[in-house]
């Protein structure tokens, strides 16, 4: 088909249609590779094709040179995208500049941008100007705003697993100056501490609820106009030290419907970045406030504002995961749920660690003697030790299959997170790793010590304790709202 395309090319039959196929051909890496094979046979040819008098066929040419990406082609791109006369073109050239390496000519991209910024935009204008400044800050990443709102009354939703609404509530009122109520899957929370919120380690997200209303509709337009009136702006220079323009993004969330959502998404960001007095800029890239819309089916949306400014350090250690790692918050409700049962100067075992965020979350949660993690996976435990170190804990992470070890004394809790059919091998294997921890937990667990067990079998998990009495259950709590996954708090029996 490539050969078919070029040969057209070559015989003038047609050449905007064909470089349109061709175009469209090409994004395909086996198609690409014959057509570099064409290119390099005929690249005077193409070349020339920038001098073109049909400026859709000049558009194709800088976009299939822009594939090329041949080094040799840097200067001439960036010398046509200067002569091009005509507007539309200006950001193909840019798009295609973007995949070379340019930084010679930043002084000449700069003082274009700044040419543009002090004209009347246009559509055409507003699009190269969007791609002058992606290309900038590729070369020189924009200055980040310091975040400066803490000692503020804000109003946020804590992102919670549903059915733990009232769990992360009350840690958030037990902060002074704090008051709340919960909703489905998070909490509303008004404080003047925020710094102190933001720390409790049980919540997914913090957003800020800066317009605390239903907006009746879910128009990209109506939505961008209601938020602009409403304060968007002031509300975010407020909490920032400098107030020079703001990146952002859209993201939509409440449907199921890919297309809808990014329609919302592109007419809003479009609203925005044009109503905006050159404040909020549109840039997915290095955004720095996330404009989060929520759908509320037939009755319109909701607005908050994820600000990356005030980043999220509550899980800083955690540097390296695998697919079937545990997520730090959760780990941090389970050891939320686990505290009443801790014992001072505790010795803590998981015959199952993973990349350890359930032993680095109960290390942080209360002092304890020593604690130990066991993994069959040497990936695993690589991941832990770095996570672990990352978090300032010495854990004592060993390579070894739970059968396998023996200890000199017995411990107090055995924490873990049981492996699942699906990311480990097969149903034997969970069943084997479940038999495991209650035969080598009777072991190793101390007269009257506590085993914390997160599972996703309640069926399996409930079979081995009839068949081990030795454990008494003192509480099974369901960690998510629709019944796949609990945590079973037991206690040795012997005394």
């Amino acid at each position: 088909m490539i050969k078919k395309l070029c040969a057209e090319i070559y015989n003038g039959n047609k050449i905007r249609e064909n470089m349109i196929q061709l175009n469209q051909a090409v994004r395909e890496e086996a198609a690409l590779d014959e057509f570099l094979d064409e290119y390099y046979e005929h690249e005077d040819y193409f070349i020339g094709l920038l001098e073109h008098e049909d400026a859709k066929v000049r558009k194709n040419a800088v976009k299939l040179l822009g594939r090329v990406g041949d080094s040799t082609l840097l200067d001439i791109l960036f010398q046509h995208y200067e002569a091009e006369e005509t507007q539309f073109l200006k950001s193909d050239y840019l798009t295609a500049l973007a995949g070379f390496e340019y930084k010679a000519y930043l002084p000449e991209l700069k003082e274009r941008w700044e040419f543009l910024e002090a004209r009347e935009r246009t559509k055409h204008s507003a699009e190269e100007i969007k791609q002058l400044q992606k290309l900038i800050w590729k070369a020189e990443p924009p200055k980040h705003h310091k975040f400066c709102g803490e000692s503020m009354e804000n109003r946020l939703l804590l992102i919670v697993p549903r059915g733990h609404e009232e769990t992360v509530l009350k840690q958030a009122e037990g902060i002074p100056q704090t008051k709340g109520r919960v909703m489905t899957g998070g909490c509303l929370v008004t404080t003047k501490k925020l710094e102190n919120v933001r720390d409790i380690r049980t919540y997914q997200a913090l957003l800020f609820d800066f317009y605390p209303a239903l907006i009746p509709a879910s128009d990209g337009k109506i939505i961008g106009k209601k938020i602009l009136e409403k304060g968007l702006i002031p509300y975010i220079q407020e909490r920032h030290a400098e107030k020079h323009p703001f990146l952002f993004r859209v993201d939509v969330r409440g449907t199921k419907d890919i297309a809808a959502k990014n329609q919302l998404a592109k007419v809003l960001s479009a609203y925005l970045e044009e109503n905006s007095d050159g404040m909020l800029i549109n840039e997915p890239s290095f955004y720095e406030v996330e404009i989060r819309v929520i759908l509320a089916g037939t009755k319109g949306s909701r607005v908050f504002l994820k600000l990356t400014s005030m980043p999220d350090k509550r899980f800083s250690y955690r540097k390296y995961a695998t697919s079937t790692s545990m997520q730090p918050s959760k780990a941090a409700l389970m050891m939320y749920y686990m505290k009443p049962y801790f014992r001072p100067e505790a010795n803590i075992l998981d015959g199952f660690c993973g990349t350890a965020a359930l032993l680095i979350e109960r290390a942080l949660a209360a002092p304890y003697k020593s604690i130990y993690g066991l993994d069959i996976s040497e990936q695993a435990i690589q991941a832990a030790l770095e996570n672990s170190r990352r978090a300032g804990l010495n854990i004592h992470l060993i390579h070894r299959n739970f059968n396998d070890f023996k200890h000199e004394y017995k411990f107090d809790e055995i924490l873990t997170d049981m492996p699942r059919p699906a990311n480990f091998r097969g149903k034997d294997s969970t069943e084997y790793c479940y038999e495991l921890l209650f035969t080598r937990g009777r072991e190793l667990l101390a007269p009257q010590g506590v085993m914390a067990v997160y599972s996703e079998d309640g069926k399996l998990m409930e079979r081995k304790l009839a068949e081990h009495p030795w454990l008494k259950r003192i509480q099974k709590i369901p960690m998510s709202k629709d019944g796949t996954s609990w945590l079973y708090i037991l206690q040795n029996k012997d005394k």
